[in-house]
């Protein structure tokens, strides 16, 4: 009987031993005799990733993988929710040109431009050697300009979204054949690129001062419409066309200070040709017309 007890004693032992062989998390033997074990980082998987966490994200976290155990990260880029300026657009950088509490990636500086430009319209009479040119004040009543800043500090993009500008009412134009009246009303340049479609290069200098300035990279597209009313000698009444001037303005340069607080663009390409056209005069004569917009010189004021 008491050989029986002692012999049970050992196999008991070797059946728990190896329960929890099987079942655990712990490093293997240094002897190599130990291949039951597991990654060795105590978190019960056996199979896991070794950090700690069984929920197998790799981040130490068994929450939402932003190795956050408190607080969601929506865009992933290192900055919890509730103190994220942009938080559903990754902006590691945190940057906010303007100081409104919304990080550059997020959101768009909208300033509001009012200003004279001088441009020179051409006119000319197809098939003849007639032509004129009309020097044109644009005055823009009002406008709106789009500045967009990146994360980083590098790139500000512009779009001039639109100019309004006041009518251009009777200037007249010497044809030699005649003197021809002409009036530009309705008048509305707007953008007809992509978002953002000219930038300038940007430094963390710059942004921490509040300015941003320079040079556009390309001359911004732009859709120039009108409504052109021209008369020519003194018979006959207007003839009236719509304008769709499909160009681009001059390079310009940009001042922009104070956070977005105020800012210029300014233009002086005398000889950059804006947009050509063509229209018809069919009283008293009948001409065909070859319009053109050329130079652009002046500047816009910009405010919030």
């Amino acid at each position: 009987m008491t050989r029986s007890f002692v012999g049970l004693v050992p196999l008991t032992l070797a059946v728990v031993s190896l329960t929890f062989a099987c079942g655990g998390d712990d490093a293997p033997t240094t002897d190599g005799t130990d291949t039951t074990a597991g990654d060795g980082d105590g978190d019960g998987d056996p199979s896991g990733d070794g950090d700690g966490d069984p929920s197998g994200d790799g981040d130490g976290d068994p929450g939402d993988g932003d190795a956050d155990t408190d607080e969601p990260d929506s865009d992933m880029d290192g900055v919890a929710d509730s103190a994220d300026n942009c938080p559903d657009v990754a902006n590691p950088n945190q940057l906010d040109f303007d100081g409104n509490g919304k990080g550059n990636s997020c959101d768009v500086l909208t300033m509001n431009a009012t200003g004279t430009l001088n441009t020179t319209a051409n006119a000319a009479v197809q098939g003849t050697n007639f032509e004129c040119d009309i020097p044109l004040v644009v005055d823009v009543l009002e406008g709106q300009i789009l500045v967009q800043l990146d994360d980083d500090a590098a790139v500000a993009g512009f779009e001039i979204v639109n100019l309004n500008i006041a009518d251009i009412l009777d200037k007249e134009c010497d044809l030699t054949l005649a003197t021809a009246t002409v009036s530009l009303t309705n008048f509305v340049i707007a953008n007809s690129g992509g978002p953002f479609p000219v930038s300038m290069p940007h430094t963390s200098a710059m942004h921490d001062g509040g300015q941003v300035a320079g040079d556009s990279d390309i001359p911004p597209p732009v859709l120039s419409t009108a409504t052109l009313n021209a008369k020519v000698g003194q018979m006959g009444d207007p003839m009236e066309s719509e304008l769709m001037l499909d160009g681009a303005l001059p390079i310009f340069t940009a001042n922009i200070t104070g956070g977005g607080e105020a800012g210029t663009l300014s233009w002086a390409d005398g000889q950059f040709v804006l947009a050509t056209d063509q229209f018809m005069i069919e009283d008293p004569v009948s001409l065909t017309i070859d319009f053109e917009l050329t130079g652009l010189v002046g500047t816009l004021n910009l405010a919030p």
